[in-house]
């Protein structure tokens, strides 16, 4: 047999092959689909780690370490896409349910919250997130605290809490790249807003002198929202902590004279410090933005801001489609950042903040129109804006 035979006999193997592999995607999708359905009916995240790992283990079947290497990468990107078509499928039904609420269906406006309903935060008493918690849900709700901001999404996801409160931006030193990240791999919804006026004070034991103080304590935003204060003082040491009101506990437990924390007023009165000095931030206008995260989309007349995450086709003139979209519905762009894939080189994710109602039917048309231009769509929420107000919280 000559080799062009040969060649187009290897070929027609292949094709056979491929044409078996592609039932097989379209029934794996398929199942996939059904998958989703379940998740969304029990309240349950896209993501499932301990299950991607138990697929990639049935790799060892294949005896060739460097083939069970690309068998690695082949299942991945599988779930991947998996896990792709599945939000895209949970999007399209969430735009179905706005058409629900758009021919009738009432909306509840108002919402109550007491007792019953349990809130988790990052961050003890006297932190921001403690301050922005009081100021949405008031003093009824129960409270559960946890170590790190995926812990409160764990909880969401575990059902131990209701809500979950966190920051996302400051108005001087940008977006939390954590919570961001966090915002995108889970399947919950942005419910609400609350914009915290950040206050930062130096904090010390009662007796101690700023000449005293070589240790500076506190979550490395507000290191990094005080850098101007620190920096005239070039022989402080500044030491992070998860929290604001963390590193005042930790001062206060310590006694020492050496050691001090940037936090808050109420975390001085907390914690029994003495504030060595008022007002520290680098703008006096210094806001924290944090979010409401819950399990369900939330409809209602009142809301008119939304998020979204997506990601773009690898090609030209992707991004300018999809913001022409924008300008066509005359909507109001407030906010677009980009992060980086881990998994793929130079794309990007890009989180979009607009003024809007999915009740608006230009607004779920716009939507989807976006949607349907991207190659990975979340609908992060549609919610209530909460605006910025000059006053004087501590």
């Amino acid at each position: 047999m000559d080799k062009v035979n040969v060649l187009a006999d290897l070929r027609s193997k292949i094709d056979h092959i491929d044409l078996e592999l592609l039932r097989l995607f379209a029934t794996r999708m398929e199942t996939v689909l059904e998958i989703a359905e379940y998740k969304r009916a029990n309240k349950l995240d896209i993501l499932d780690s301990a299950r991607e790992q138990k697929v990639l283990a049935k790799t060892e079947i294949i005896e060739e370490q460097n083939l069970r290497r690309y068998a690695v990468d082949f299942l991945q990107t599988l779930m991947n896409l998996s896990k792709e078509y599945q939000q895209e499928h949970l999007t399209r039904e969430q735009v179905r349910t706005v058409e629900v609420f758009q021919n009738g269906k009432e909306v509840n406006e108002e919402e109550f919250y007491d007792s019953e309903v349990t809130v988790g935060i990052q961050g003890i008493p006297g932190s921001y997130s403690e301050e922005a918690l009081r100021d949405y849900f008031g003093q009824k709700v129960n409270r559960k605290i946890y170590e790190n901001f995926a812990a409160v999404f764990e909880a969401l996801q575990a059902g131990e809490i209701d809500y979950g409160i966190l920051p996302l931006e400051n108005s001087s030193t940008g977006g939390i790249i954590e919570v961001y990240d966090l915002l995108c791999l889970y399947g919950f919804h942005i419910v609400g807003e609350k914009c915290v006026q950040v206050n930062h004070n130096l904090l010390a034991p009662v007796g101690a002198k700023i000449e005293d103080i070589r240790e500076v304590y506190s979550h490395p935003q507000a290191l990094l929202q005080c850098s101007n204060y620190l920096k005239g003082h070039p022989d402080w040491t500044c030491i992070s902590c998860s929290n604001t009101a963390v590193s005042a506990k930790l001062v206060r437990d310590s006694g020492l004279f050496q050691r001090a924390a940037i936090g808050s007023l109420r975390a001085a009165e907390l914690y029994g410090l003495n504030v060595l000095e008022r007002g520290i931030s680098n703008k006096n206008d210094n806001y924290t933005r944090f979010i409401v995260i819950g399990n369900s989309l939330m409809l209602k007349a009142k809301n008119d801001k939304l998020s979204l995450a997506l990601t773009l086709p690898h090609e030209a003139g992707s991004l300018y489609r999809t913001l022409s979209h924008f300008a066509e519905n005359n909507l109001n762009m407030l906010k677009i950042e980009s992060r980086p894939i881990k998994e793929k080189n130079w794309e990007y994710l890009f989180y979009i903040d607009f003024e809007g109602n999915l009740l608006d039917k230009n607004v779920a048309k716009a939507v989807e129109s976006i949607r349907a231009n991207s190659s990975f769509f979340r609908l992060l929420g549609n919610y209530r804006a909460d605006p910025v107000k000059n006053s004087e919280k501590s």
